[in-house]
């Protein structure tokens, strides 16, 4: 599940800085309009749930799954993953805005709830196969604005170049 959401949420990235693309390939911004909402889903639940630790998500799972307090300490692996799985939970419902609720689902999901646990697995798939769809697509488009060096040609060119990279930590500036 967190693969999935970080290259979900990746594709999220990808499509930000590809928006002025549209205009020159209408197909490309039909792909993306559909998935909009749901990239947005997923870059969330990447940033609050699997790359970054968030206070709040914590908090909010204790308060919405008090049986998690059960589990707090254990050292079996399958409790920590069930505490896991409480927070995913928690994350896919913190998607919402208090004054219009949830903004994907109708209703709180419950991943022990087998009907809630369908839908979201199904978004999940008809998400992920939207994503490859628009992925497939912008590769596409932007191959005419790569240039790709010809490695058997210049390949001694290309080889004395690599040995002189300097590595250094990559920073805003440095990129």
């Amino acid at each position: 599940m967190r693969h999935l959401t970080i290259e979900i949420a990746n594709i999220a990235d990808l499509a930000t800085g590809s928006g002025a693309l549209y205009k020159a390939d209408p197909d490309l911004g039909e792909l993306h309009r559909p998935i909009r909402k749901p990239l947005e889903f997923f870059k969330y639940l990447r940033n609050v749930y699997v790359g970054h630790f968030v206070s709040d998500l914590t908090e909010k799972t204790f308060e919405w799954m008090p049986q998690a307090n059960v589990l707090l300490g254990s050292e079996e692996q399958d409790k920590q993953g069930v505490v896991s799985w409480f927070a995913f939970e928690t994350a896919i419902n913190t998607f919402a805005d208090p004054a219009t609720g949830h903004k994907i689902f109708e209703s709180d999901t419950d991943l022990n709830y087998p009907p809630d646990l369908t839908r979201f697995l199904n978004f999940l798939g008809e998400t992920v196969l939207a994503a490859i769809a628009y992925v497939t697509r912008l590769v596409s488009v932007t191959r005419s604005y790569i240039d790709v060096p010809d490695f058997e040609k210049d390949m001694f060119k290309l080889a004395m170049k690599a040995g002189e990279t300097d590595f250094a930590v990559l920073t805003k500036k440095r990129r």
